[in-house]
């Protein structure tokens, strides 16, 4: 199986100790999506309900795209790099972070979901809730989210990531999960995304993943592979269990082409 990453961030280090990681791991194939977020335009126009508290803040795409030049520089044979971005999904902002996002063509992009409607950050806003029957409406809330991110077409995405994310924050997941992961895939299938088996995810809750993996499998849903790192020691993080996943459950990766 060719080794591939496809999540990865450089907000927080060089995108040379990014790829000298990369290729320390012998992957093939490395995406760099940053956050939206961390871009001047979009974070000083709209009122993301989660950002990075630190972090390089990209005065520009044309800045962004200069880093990529050092790629191409460094030249690492047999190396295929991906310029992406990881977009946030809310309807509150989604056309107007479209129009910044969709000014460029790009390899590759995540849609992520980080907040619910109303703007709270969905980790910091569930964390600690007492009770049960809230944290099953909170999860169900953020699923309800995901699908609407995949049934839109503000941006020409790949992959829907860290579809439960979530977990980070609530542990008491409501128990038609399956259910809903199922429904999450079909969606995913029909419209042609893949949903993305995450390595930070599989350090916390790799039982979930494997549920999401099963999901994806029934659903005959394509899946990424993506460690989500922020620093170089993070690089290809979990990427062998999530391979394992793969073979398991006879999956199909997603090609990582640019969407017409």
């Amino acid at each position: 199986m060719t080794l591939v990453d496809n999540h990865n961030h450089i907000l927080l280090a060089e995108i040379t100790e990014m790829l000298a990681a990369a290729k320390a791991n012998n992957v093939s194939e490395f995406s760099i999506t940053e956050h939206v977020s961390q871009f001047r335009e979009p974070r000083e126009s709209i009122r993301f309900g989660s950002i990075h508290p630190s972090g390089r803040i990209f005065q520009s795409l044309k800045e962004y795209n200069a880093e990529f030049r050092k790629a191409d520089q460094l030249a690492y044979s047999g190396m295929k790099i991906n310029r992406g971005l990881e977009v946030d999904f809310s309807p509150r902002f989604e056309t107007k972070l479209g129009d910044f996002v969709n000014q460029e063509e790009w390899d590759i992009l995540l849609c992520s979901v980080h907040e619910f409607e109303d703007g709270k950050d969905i980790e910091k806003s569930v964390r600690g809730t007492a009770d049960t029957a809230l944290a099953y409406e909170h999860w169900r809330e953020y699923l309800r989210l995901e699908q609407k991110a995949l049934e839109s077409d503000f941006v020409p995405f790949n992959v829907l990531s860290h579809p439960v994310r979530i977990t980070r924050a609530s542990k008491a997941a409501p128990p038609e999960l399956d259910d809903l992961l199922l429904n999450l895939a079909r969606v995913a299938r029909r419209r042609n995304k893949a949903l993305e088996l995450n390595g930070r995810d599989i350090d916390y809750a790799p039982e979930l993943v494997r549920r999401l993996a099963t999901a994806c499998s029934k659903a005959d849903c394509r899946v990424s592979l993506g460690s989500d790192a922020h620093h170089p020691s993070e690089v290809f993080r979990n990427m062998g269990v999530a391979m394992a996943l793969v073979k398991e459950f006879d999956l199909e990766l997603t090609q990582q082409l640019r969407q017409p």
